[in-house]
């Protein structure tokens, strides 16, 4: 491998994980009482309704315990962290069967 190639690698072999995870948290870390204002871009084009408004305060309830709270804020919260939290899962176990097959094939 020349040495850019390692860093192509595993910059995809951990990409999408990564920018998951980082969402998910940034998100559970939000505010959600603040009154900041919204970069969705439905929102910022004056429409009034926007179907994924509320998902973001929802998450940040959930992380906080305030389930009542994530459910009135945007009822597919709760759906939103465990589907990502699922593909995150599905990430790590394909990483893991690739690497067990990269190893297997060096012990053969």
């Amino acid at each position: 491998m020349s040495g850019r190639e390692p860093f192509k690698y595993y910059f995809f072999f951990h990409f999408e994980w990564v920018v998951l995870l980082s969402g998910l948290i940034l998100v559970a870390i939000l505010d959600p009482f603040s009154q900041v204002a919204s970069i969705c871009p439905i929102d910022r084009m004056g429409f009034d309704f926007c179907p994924g408004c509320g998902l973001g305060r929802s998450v940040a309830f959930a992380a906080r315990g305030e389930l009542a709270a994530s459910l009135q804020s945007h009822p597919l919260g709760l759906f939103a962290i465990v589907v990502i939290a699922a593909r995150i899962g599905a990430i790590f176990r394909r990483n893991h069967n690739i690497n067990q097959e990269k190893n297997h094939e060096k012990d053969i």
